[in-house]
């Protein structure tokens, strides 16, 4: 039986930007003309299905699971590409909440490879990325499931990300905030500017809750484009009525009127994503497509999108959170205060090399607990030592462990057991977390 190993032997032979310093665009003159001619030699397989693109720094990924559950509830086969993967490769690209067969992708990576490796003899292409050839067999695996709609996140930025090629009918920028700078620019505005190039002629825009600088150059953006926007917090309110660590019920009104859908994600930044994704479904409407209340609900009532605010276990609870920017943590943080489990909090972080750490573990320090520092498997994960180094000012109760799984067993048997441990600073290091818990287990049963 064929194993995910195969696509990644495969991937592995190009130049993957998440796993390695510097990305590849940042240099000049960079464009999106061999994505595009590939996907013209394999007869355009993005094309076709009813598409939403997701952009934006934070929560993208949530409202894209959120979207794509709903529609598929609704009785639209619908395809969700999104990264990065926690456990394994197919998760990043799914059909009706389905993951991706390693035999599904190698039968794609057999439709590609003949084309790349032509443009590759041909000598006037820009050479491909991990991240770009995986895109490509994304939109073969949709195209070869008979997608009616697809639900595609961008992986860095938006402009120039590799999922641009695609024809959206809604556009969706979730909140953006600084990170990726070396790539995207220094300021919110710069770095919106590279988010909204994802806004094409002919869209409807939904655009979540921003600052303000990032928010007039979406407005800007949508306006030279001719395109209508829609901005959650302004045309479409929210509240939470209802949480706990199952999930929360989320009331939004509109000048449609008012409901009430529930989620099962128990992060209290998810009712701002579920407004979000209400809203992009309110434009698929508006652009006639037909989408039933009742199957909306049950389609965001079931969303499973594992490492965010993830409740995996109790006594003590085990929340997992790929929180790795300081806005993201302080949502985690009023997560964590609001659901009121006990005194005892202990932190296992790890970061990536080019992130504000000192800058996200402030925001967690309000909550008093310890720390466990850590590193994750990906190559630009920092050793604890260096991300002791950048905290050391905050006064903190501060221990480490080699690898992800040792911090765990070692934050659960320092922790009381109405207290909780939670799991940060990076999805690698959640990936690592949950594919340590899911062998755990596996033995425990044999």
């Amino acid at each position: 039986m064929p194993d995910y190993s195969q696509v990644e032997r495969y991937l592995d032979a190009y130049v993957n930007y998440e796993v390695l310093p510097g990305f590849g665009f940042a240099e000049a003159g960079y464009d999106l003309a061999h994505v595009k001619e590939l996907m013209r030699r394999l007869e355009e397989p993005h094309a076709g299905p009813l598409t939403v693109h997701v952009a934006g720094t934070k929560g993208k990924g949530s409202v894209a699971a959120m979207i794509a559950g709903a529609l598929s509830a609704c009785g639209l086969c619908t395809g969700l590409y999104t990264s990065p993967h926690l456990i394994h490769l197919g998760e990043r690209v799914q059909v009706d909440g389905v993951c991706a067969t390693p035999q599904e992708l190698l039968m794609a990576v057999d439709r590609i490879r003949p084309h790349v490796e032509a443009m590759r003899v041909e000598g006037a292409w820009r050479s491909f990325t991990y991240f770009e050839l995986l895109t490509a067999l994304a939109f073969v695996h949709f195209r070869a499931k008979g997608v009616g709609a697809q639900v595609v996140e961008v992986g860095l930025g938006g402009r120039l990300d590799a999922t641009n090629v695609v024809v959206p009918d809604v556009c969706v920028i979730t909140p953006i905030s600084l990170e990726h700078t070396a790539v995207l620019g220094n300021t919110r505005a710069k770095i919106a500017a590279e988010k909204a190039g994802i806004i094409k002629p002919g869209a409807h825009v939904v655009c979540a809750p921003q600052a303000e600088e990032a928010r007039r150059v979406i407005e800007a953006t949508c306006a030279e484009r001719g395109v209508p926007l829609v901005s959650v917090g302004r045309e479409l309110a929210w509240e939470v009525v209802g949480r706990s660590a199952e999930g929360q019920a989320v009331r939004v009104r509109d000048a449609r009127g008012e409901r009430t859908v529930h989620i099962p994600l128990a992060g209290s930044y998810q009712a701002e994503n579920a407004a979000t994704a209400l809203a992009a479904l309110d434009m698929l409407r508006c652009r006639g497509t037909i989408l039933n209340g009742e199957c909306v609900d049950r389609g965001m009532r079931s969303t499973v999108w594992p490492g965010r605010f993830q409740v995996l276990a109790r006594r003590p609870h085990l929340v997992l959170d790929g929180a790795h920017t300081p806005a993201s943590m302080r949502r985690l943080a009023e997560s964590v205060a609001s659901l009121r489990w006990g005194e005892d909090v202990v932190f296992v972080l790890g970061f990536s090399g080019d992130k504000d750490v000192r800058g996200s573990v402030a925001e967690l320090s309000h909550l008093g607990g310890r720390y466990v520092l850590t590193r994750s498997s990906q190559p630009r994960a920092l050793a604890p030592s260096d991300i002791a180094g950048r905290i050391n000012d905050l006064g903190l109760v501060v221990t480490s462990a080699p690898d992800a799984f040792a911090a765990l067993h070692l934050a659960r048997r320092m922790v009381q057991p109405d207290g909780v441990v939670v799991v940060a600073g990076s999805l690698y290091l959640v990936g690592d977390v949950l594919r340590g818990w899911s062998e755990e287990k596996k033995s425990e049963e044999h």
